[in-house]
C-alpha cells in the first residue's frame, strides 16, 4: 500500500495536469464538444466542488471536520484556475494530516481513505481528458 506522502504526491500530479487543462481551455471555455456534453467551464466547476467533497470524505473517515462546500462560478479559465488553486489549498491543509494508520479507516459509504485518494485521482484524470477533448472539438 502506498504511503500518505506517495498518495499526496500522486494527487498533486493529477491536480497539476488538471490545472494545465483548465489553462488550455480558455478559447473554448463555454463551448460544448457535443450535444448534452459538458463545457470546460462545467467540468471545472464540478471538479472544484468535488475536490472539497472528497476531502471532506477523508476527514469524516479520519474523525475530524471537513471543509466547507465550494460553489464556484467561473466565468473564465483564469477564474477557474484561481478557484481550483484556492480549493486545493484548503484541501491540502486537511490532507497533510493523514497518517499511515488513517489509510485503512473507512468512510461509511466510500471505503477506506487510501481508496478515496485513488478515487480522487481517477476523477481528476477522467475530467482532465474531458476538458482536453472539449478543447480539441
Amino acid at each position: 500500500m502506498a504511503t500518505p506522502d506517495e498518495l499526496r504526491a500522486t494527487l498533486a500530479d493529477a491536480r497539476a495536469t488538471f490545472r494545465e487543462a483548465i489553462e488550455a481551455a480558455e478559447m473554448g471555455w463555454r463551448r460544448s464538444p457535443g450535444e448534452g456534453e459538458w463545457t470546460p467551464q462545467e467540468v471545472a466547476e464540478h471538479v472544484i466542488q468535488i475536490e472539497a467533497r472528497i476531502t471532506t470524505m477523508v476527514c469524516e473517515a479520519c474523525g475530524y471536520p471537513g471543509i466547507d462546500a465550494w460553489e464556484p462560478d467561473c466565468a473564465s479559465s483564469i477564474e477557474a484556475v484561481d478557484e481550483f488553486d484556492a480549493v486545493v489549498s484548503n484541501c491540502d491543509a486537511k490532507l497533510k494530516y493523514v497518517t499511515p494508520e488513517d489509510l485503512e479507516k473507512k468512510h461509511e459509504m466510500f471505503g477506506d481513505v487510501a481508496g478515496i485518494f485513488e478515487m480522487n485521482v481517477n476523477h481528476l484524470v477522467e475530467h482532465t481528458a474531458q476538458i482536453l477533448a472539449a478543447a480539441d472539438a
